[in-house]
């Protein structure tokens, strides 16, 4: 490190659930680990001048390192969400050489990815589909970065075409949410209670509401800080004037408005918290008085639901999809959909709404009363 040597640390992450995980892990220690040592032996003008031995490990160390990369420039999560992704491509196909790769070798590797483990269950098409869209965006920095191959590499992989994962169809509605609310209550967690109803009655995104704990870089002046980790982007008390919550969006950075005295049990719900209490984070965990973490967040929801009947296939953040599609079925404007849901874009809004009988049932009324308009003014019937 004294020479110069970068990165200096590489944040690994541990999965106890993936009985795999520590043997991924130590193959990972081992390209570190030989990485370092090569450096060491050729010294460093040696390695700024060939940064890539043309390894597909070696390309993403690159990717990952640096300073021109696009990977610099994304948030800590998204970050840890493509660190795994890339853990898997480097502890699977690190030591291919890329100029060795081609398009069989990654359908194989697509294959390879969606094949679950056990036999009988579904095919992880999702975990394979974000593998291969690794690869484009590794490729893509590649031709950037003027590394060999990369360019013969991202022009097969923008004429290949794979089958992407289904779009979820689950969402919580408003018999879920009701049920819901009043089973967390009853159970000691009003916070869980107003978190979901918040969520639901006003579009917000799970985060924007529960907040995130990040590594505490000692640039936040206030605020929540926790062990080496402070709390950030959640709802506070100070989000809301009078009975309006206004809150920036964390994922777009657009400004929402949500007047809670159109939602009178939401308002009714806040009413629980004791005044003196009424600063700083509103959903806050009653075991340690400090905000959630998504997984403590996720697990009582989970705890909750069961007790209520709702299926493990309808997560916390399907209320966001069920907001969207009650507010569709009941006839409001896309556009007002969009701006209540803090997108910026219509396309988003509809990638939440999930088909519904409603849509169906009106589309069909229209039909059968543009039909009869027209038998009624003499045009003959189609039938």
């Amino acid at each position: 490190m004294k020479k110069g040597y970068r990165p200096e640390t590489v944040r690994i992450h541990f999965n106890p659930q993936e009985p795999d995980h520590l043997q991924e892990i130590a193959a990972r220690c081992r390209v570190l680990q030989q990485e370092m040592l090569t450096w060491a032996g050729e010294g460093r003008a040696a390695a700024e001048t060939r940064p890539h031995d043309g390894s597909m490990a070696s390309l993403i160390r690159l990717y990952q390192t640096d300073e021109a990369s696009p990977y610099r420039d994304i948030k800590w999560n998204t970050r840890r969400t493509y660190d795994q992704i890339v853990r898997y491509i480097e502890t699977s196909y690190g030591l291919v050489a890329l100029h060795e790769i081609g398009i069989r070798d990654i359908r194989r590797w697509y294959d390879q990815a969606k094949a679950p483990k056990d036999p009988r269950s579904p095919e992880t098409t999702r975990k394979a589909h974000g593998v291969v869209t690794m690869l484009r965006r590794l490729f893509g920095y590649g031709v950037m970065a003027e590394v060999p191959e990369c360019e013969r590499l991202a022009r097969i992989m923008a004429e290949a075409r794979f089958k992407q994962p289904a779009r979820r169809r689950e969402r919580l509605d408003a018999s879920h949410v009701t049920a819901f609310i009043a089973s967390a209550i009853e159970s000691g967690r009003l916070s869980l209670a107003l978190g979901t109803a918040i969520q639901f009655e006003t579009t917000l995104r799970q985060r924007d509401v529960i907040g995130e704990w990040l590594i505490d870089d000692g640039t936040a002046a206030n605020g929540v800080v926790h062990k080496g980790r402070r709390w950030s982007d959640g709802l506070t008390f100070e989000n809301i004037s009078g009975t309006v919550i206004r809150k920036r969006t964390s994922k777009t950075g657009k400004v929402v408005e949500h007047d809670l005295s159109d939602l009178p049990d939401t308002l009714a719900e806040l009413d629980l918290i004791p005044v003196d209490r009424r600063t700083g984070p509103i959903v806050l965990n009653e075991e340690t008085g400090l905000p959630y973490t998504k997984l403590n967040y996720i697990k009582w929801f989970r705890i909750i639901a069961r007790k209520v009947g709702l299926p493990d296939e309808v997560w916390n953040m399907d209320a966001r999809a069920g907001a969207v599609t009650e507010a569709l079925d009941a006839g409001a404007q896309p556009n007002d959909v969009m701006n209540a849901a803090g997108h910026t874009q219509l396309s988003t809004t509809q990638g939440y709404d999930r088909t519904s009988l409603q849509k169906a049932s009106r589309v069909a009324k229209l039909r059968v009363a543009s039909r009869r308009k027209s038998n009624s003014s003499g045009q003959p019937d189609p039938a």
